[in-house]
């Protein structure tokens, strides 16, 4: 059966399919308040197992970080060593302090300068706070929250990364030139599977997108769509074995708000393939993305899944940076949305409109 016959008839939706959704106004200034509210939530600034011995430099909402491992726990700094200014992710652990590498200040945990090797008699004595932010590990990553608050929202979840019949590949960090929304919701605009991604995630000649349903729960907002056609002679549907060059995959979504998603889309009977994804945003117009791929099927294929990957990447890559604002806009009047398809996309920005005018509430979990 196809999607058009699992779908209403066109004609009987064609009053309804041009829609616009939405009537709230976000100005320049809504999208300025947008951008300060997303700092009240967990947001990722490295992989659990990049974090060793070495600091490392993350930037977020403009700021630069320093995050270090101090006796086993992650610690997240500001990147600017109160005494000559120099990046303190240049530096190095010492013991359960991070120290400078340019005078060889040394900081405890929380920020207090506890060394002055050129003038040890400073030591407990000069007051030189260096400021700190909470940090939480989860799903493989270390996050954080500039807000000086905590954050109602808890970080996403991904427990696949710990069940031993799943395969876990983990790819290096990379950086769009766009909004952290645009990049998210690029994953559940599911119009455009068959466009962008013909021939692997989807075909130009059976684009309808049936109805699907979408629903808030707690921190999230959940999704389950299909079918979309997808092709078989690719290492994603490498397990299904019907006979015929295309594959009906049904999709079950959970998008953690505002930063993160996972996919658990059918890839045969029993076969389940897994993309998480936690974005970050480095400055209003620029997102560093994290990236996961699980599979509980065809272990033995990680060069083949990294191939695809980076193809579907490629496809994406230079659509979402062409979109113009390169910041989401949350008035849901200033772009067309269909009824229908686009219903996961609204409902993201729907709840976005909320987060602007500080609604940072959960919803029913009933």
């Amino acid at each position: 059966m196809t999607i058009a016959e699992r779908s209403r008839p066109i004609a009987e939706r064609a009053s309804a399919e041009l829609e616009l959704h939405g009537s709230t106004q976000l100005d320049m200034a809504g999208e300025e308040r947008l951008y300060e509210q997303l700092k009240r939530f967990w947001h990722p600034v490295a992989f659990s197992d990049d974090l060793t011995d070495e600091p490392l430099q993350a930037t977020l909402f403009d700021t630069r970080l320093a995050v270090a491992r101090l006796n086993g726990e992650a610690h997240v700094f500001h990147d600017v060593c109160r005494h000559r200014g120099s990046a303190l992710s240049l530096g190095r652990v010492d013991g359960c302090n991070l120290r400078c590498s340019y005078h060889g200040w040394a900081y405890d945990r929380e920020g207090t300068v506890v060394d002055i090797p050129a003038r040890p008699e400073l030591n407990g004595q000069l007051v030189a706070q260096l400021p700190v932010y909470p940090a939480v590990e989860a799903a493989g990553l270390v996050w954080t929250c500039l807000a000086g608050e905590t954050p109602l929202f808890p970080p996403a979840e991904f427990p696949e990364l710990e069940d031993p019949e799943y395969r876990i590949m983990r790819f290096p960090p990379y950086e769009w030139n766009c909004s952290l929304a645009r990049r998210l919701e690029n994953y559940f605009d599911f119009s455009h599977f068959a466009h962008v991604h013909h021939g692997i995630l989807g075909d130009r000649d059976e684009a309808e997108i049936a109805d699907y349903e979408v629903s808030r729960h707690g921190a999230e907002l959940r999704i389950t769509a299909g079918p979309f056609v997808e092709y078989t002679d690719n290492v994603k549907n490498s397990a299904v074995t019907h006979v015929g060059e295309t594959y009906d995959a049904w999709k079950r979504y959970r998008v953690y708000m505002p930063n993160a998603m996972k996919l658990n889309s059918s890839a045969g009977v029993t076969e389940d393939y897994v993309l998480f994804v936690v974005v970050a945003p480095v400055s209003r117009r620029r997102t560093r993305c994290f990236t996961f791929v699980a599979r509980n099927y065809a272990h033995d294929r990680d060069q083949d899944f990294h191939e695809m990957q980076y193809v579907i990447l490629g496809q994406d890559q230079p659509i979402v940076e062409s979109q113009r604002p390169e910041e989401l806009p949350v008035d849901l009047t200033a772009e067309m949305h269909v009824k229908g398809a686009d219903l996961g996309t609204v409902m993201y920005r729907r709840w976005l409109i909320s987060i602007a005018d500080g609604d940072i509430s959960l919803a029913p979990t009933g």
